[in-house]
C-alpha cells in the first residue's frame, strides 16, 4: 500500500511513519526535509502557499504511482498569540492545497487529523453529534479552523475519497511539544520534583498516548469501509490524576503535586465509543 503522510516532521506523523513503513511504501510532505529520513520519496514545500503546490504537483506531471491512502496531519497550531487570524488562514491554506493534492493523486482514503476543540470547553458528554463551539476556547482560530477543514474535506473529495476526520484528544509520548500540559508537568517534576496543578487538579479532559493513536490509524488505514467523523480519545482523567501518571513514570517516594486553586475547572468528556466499536 502506498501511504502519504503530511507533517512529516512532526511528533506524531514521525511515529506514524515509524508504525508503517516496515510494511508499506511511504512518501511524505513537509516543509523541510529531514536528512536523516530516508524514505525513498519526501516532497519538500509549504503546503499553505496552495498556488506553489499546484505547481508543484501537476496532473500531467505526477509520478507513475498511486497514492492510496493520505494521512493528514500537517497543521498551524496555535501559540501565545491565539487571537491572530493567519492560524485561521494558514490553515485553511494547508486544507485547500491537500484537497488538490488528494484528487491528484486519486487517493481512496483519506485521513483527515482534526481536534476535540472543536467542542466547548464546557462541562459535558461529547459524542460526535454533540453542538461544536469552538468561539468560548482559547484555540479558538485552531478549533474553528479545523471544523471548517472537515467540511471542506467531506464536500470536495466526497466523489474520490473516503474521508475520516479523527478528533483526537490530548496526544501525549516520545516526542511531544514542550508547550503541552504532560510535556510542562514532567519538565516541572523533574525540575523540583513537584508538579503544580491549577483548578485543584479538578479540571477533566481526554488523553491519548501516541502509542494508542497510532494503532487505532492503523485500524482505520485497513478498515474496507469507513468514512465520516470519529473522536479519537483514550481516557478521560482530571489533571490531578494526569500529575499522578508523570509522577508514576518519572517521579519517586517523595514527588509532590501542589494544588493551586485558580485555574480551569471544566470537565469536558469525550465519548469515543464510536472508534471503538469498529472491530
Amino acid at each position: 500500500m502506498n501511504i502519504l503522510i503530511t507533517g512529516a516532521n512532526g511528533f506524531i506523523a514521525k511515529h506514524l511513519i515509524s508504525q508503517f513503513e516496515d510494511h508499506h511504501k511511504i512518501f511524505t510532505i513537509s516543509r523541510k526535509i529531514d536528512q536523516q529520513n530516508k524514505l525513498l520519496t519526501n516532497y519538500e514545500l509549504d503546503l499553505s502557499d496552495i498556488n506553489l503546490v499546484k505547481e508543484y504537483f501537476k496532473q500531467e506531471n505526477r509520478e507513475n504511482h498511486k497514492i492510496d491512502v493520505i494521512i493528514h496531519t500537517a497543521a498551524v497550531l496555535s501559540g501565545q498569540d491565539n487571537k491572530n487570524i493567519k492560524i485561521f488562514n494558514d490553515n485553511i491554506g494547508i486544507t485547500e492545497s491537500m484537497i488538490h493534492v488528494a484528487k491528484v493523486f486519486s487517493a481512496s482514503k483519506f485521513i483527515n487529523f482534526s481536534t476535540i476543540g472543536v467542542y466547548p470547553n464546557i462541562s459535558g458528554i461529547y459524542d460526535e453529534k454533540s453542538a461544536v463551539e469552538p468561539s468560548v476556547n482559547f484555540e479558538c482560530l485552531y478549533g474553528l479552523s479545523k471544523f471548517c477543514s472537515e467540511e471542506l474535506f467531506k464536500f470536495y473529495l466526497k466523489d474520490t475519497s473516503n474521508v475520516v476526520n479523527v478528533r483526537l484528544g490530548q496526544v501525549y509520548g516520545s516526542g511531544m511539544r514542550d508547550d503541552r500540559i504532560y510535556s510542562m508537568m514532567k519538565a516541572e517534576l523533574q525540575k523540583k520534583n513537584s508538579i503544580t496543578v491549577f483548578g485543584q487538579g479538578e479540571r477533566i479532559s481526554n488523553f491519548v498516548s501516541i502509542n494508542y493513536l497510532v494503532d487505532k490509524i492503523e485500524e482505520i488505514v485497513h478498515h474496507s469501509n469507513i468514512e465520516g467523523t470519529y473522536n479519537l480519545g483514550e481516557r478521560n482523567i482530571s489533571y490531578l490524576e494526569l500529575a499522578q501518571m508523570v509522577i508514576t513514570e518519572y517521579g519517586d517516594s517523595s514527588s509532590e503535586i501542589i494544588l493551586e486553586e485558580k485555574g480551569v475547572t471544566s470537565k469536558v468528556i469525550i465519548d469515543s465509543n464510536k472508534i471503538n466499536s469498529l472491530g
